[in-house]
């Protein structure tokens, strides 16, 4: 259905707009440019935020009352136990257009009281190239991605990569993160075929609060350590659509997710460093073909 047919305030986000910004990961991203968004960093990982959107919630953290559905190129991306949701797991670089549409509406099924969210991916009719950007900064953080379009005839594809890796602000907190988004596809005047693929492997460290005590002493300490987050996805999804008349389109998708979830619990552990607060830069080079 068209956008502008929706009959409620759908806030929608494009591509350039996403690459512009070049934000490190999506919960941000929401954040930066959506009204009614807000962020909480309640697993203490850039990775792992809680967004709310007018008061509903869509987080990371099991146990979480969720209200906010999510969908990747029409396929549920929220986690089958708990429906909770995994903001790592999905490769911005990827993202072709994203639409928050409010509201609870049955359409987006299970937990979607406050609005749903629709991501799309790139094709190789759209994003045609290639195109490598390399960046790094404080905290020992850098990060590669990379990303090819193209077509022949009917026949397109798109594949893209991202590697981040970072020590964290905080002492005894690096994360890394690997994504990778492959689509092959087939486009007529009437019928379109699209085979999409993810794959996920990150490693997040999200240690808790800290007592205000050690604090003061130092700002990067923390208390206890490690508390890790391990998740690994692989994620297919197969979609078809084709017009059968002018005002009648027969659309459909089936897919397969394959998610496991590794958590370690913190050993208590108190660090004491010489005092400071943390202090950031970022630096980055792009190259598009």
């Amino acid at each position: 259905m068209p956008v502008n047919k929706v009959p409620s305030n759908v806030t929608s986000l494009t591509a350039k707009e996403i690459e512009d910004q070049n934000l490190p990961e999506l919960s941000e991203l929401l954040f930066r440019n959506i009204p009614g968004v807000n962020l909480s960093p309640t697993q203490n990982n850039t990775f792992q935020n809680d967004i709310s959107y007018r008061g509903f919630l869509a987080s990371p953290l099991l146990g979480s009352a969720i209200g906010l559905s999510v969908y990747v190129d029409g396929a549920r991306f929220n986690e089958g136990f708990g429906d909770t949701v995994n903001w790592d797991l999905i490769p911005q670089s990827a993202i072709s257009s994203i639409d928050l549409i409010p509201g609870s509406n049955p359409l987006f099924g299970l937990n979607t009281l406050g609005g749903a969210l629709a991501i799309r991916t790139k094709s190789g009719f759209a994003f045609q190239g290639t195109e490598i950007e390399a960046s790094g900064g404080s905290f020992g953080r850098w990060a590669v991605e990379a990303e090819h379009g193209g077509n022949w005839n009917e026949l397109d594809w798109y594949l893209t990569f991202n590697a981040l890796d970072e020590d964290g602000w905080r002492e005894e907190s690096p994360s890394q993160i690997r994504q990778v988004f492959g689509k092959l596809g087939w486009e007529t005047a009437s019928t379109d075929l699209d085979l999409n693929y993810i794959f996920a492997d990150n490693e997040l460290t999200g240690n808790g609060f800290a007592p205000e005590s050690l604090l003061a002493q130092d700002r990067e300490a923390v208390y206890t350590f490690p508390d890790d987050t391990d998740n690994r996805m692989h994620f297919i999804n197969l979609r078809a659509s084709h017009w059968l008349g002018q005002n009648l389109l027969l659309a459909g998708n089936a897919f397969y997710r394959n998610y496991r979830r590794e958590i370690a619990d913190p050993i208590a552990v108190e660090r004491f460093v010489a005092p400071g607060a943390p202090r950031a830069g970022w630096v980055g080079v792009k190259l598009r073909f």
